[in-house]
């Protein structure tokens, strides 16, 4: 894979942010992917805030491009808490861009495994 190839930026993510991330994470005695539920947690039920969904509950505003998508993934990370991910979003951006410049067929063809129905 040659440093001009998109899927370098899906390697880099890994190397560069996820695995030094989960690294600092054990470091602190945390478990970076859990694989079962904390025992000290009481309860892992949130009541919410609104018991009802609503119609804009169904309709999520996509991204204008990669920019925006960038924006408003730091804005989340950030308001879950989450800062060392938010400082690290123009990296997640750069591999959804490989994988964006990756799909296999942009040429619009529906391929012959796909049944369409009508």
């Amino acid at each position: 894979m040659s440093s001009t190839d998109p899927r370098a930026a899906l390697g880099a993510l890994f190397d560069a942010v996820i695995v030094p991330m989960a690294a600092r994470a054990e470091a602190e005695g945390r478990a970076p992917f859990p694989s079962k539920p904390d025992a000290s947690v009481e309860s892992y039920y949130v009541r919410r805030p609104q018991p009802a969904m609503r119609r804009e509950d169904f309709v999520t505003p996509s991204c204008e491009g990669f920019e925006d998508f960038e924006r408003r993934l730091a804005a989340h990370w950030r308001a879950l808490g989450r800062f060392e991910l938010a400082d690290a979003s123009t990296r997640f951006t750069e591999a959804a861009r490989a994988v964006y410049a990756l799909r296999e067929d942009a040429s619009g063809e529906v391929s012959p495994f796909v049944y369409v129905m009508f």
